[in-house]
């Protein structure tokens, strides 16, 4: 997937510093979501090797299902899985 830039979403608007909501690896590529502006979470990549991330996109998350239109479907699907993971872990812990 080749990284394109969303208007609005920017390296500055995510903090790379802090621990993401979730994470996953898929076909080498690295992907994280960060808490985004509003009610939006904020997707990025990193590719093998590289330290930079690359923001994507915003999302919408509503608990079961991740809607973010400029992913491919594998790529929406294996976050939406992430998502869930951590909410759950989340609520496990409170």
């Amino acid at each position: 997937m080749k990284p394109f830039e969303i208007k609005g979403l920017d390296g500055a608007s995510v903090s790379y510093e802090e621990a993401p909501i979730a994470e996953t690896t898929l076909a080498g590529t690295e992907y994280r979501v960060d808490l985004g502006r509003g009610s939006a979470v904020a997707i990025s990549q990193r590719q093998p090797g590289t330290w930079n991330w690359t923001p994507l996109t915003e999302g919408r998350w509503d608990g079961c299902r991740l809607r973010a239109k400029c992913l491919a479907q594998q790529v929406n699907t294996a976050l939406a899985t992430a998502l869930g993971a951590a909410m759950l872990e989340r609520e496990v812990q409170v």
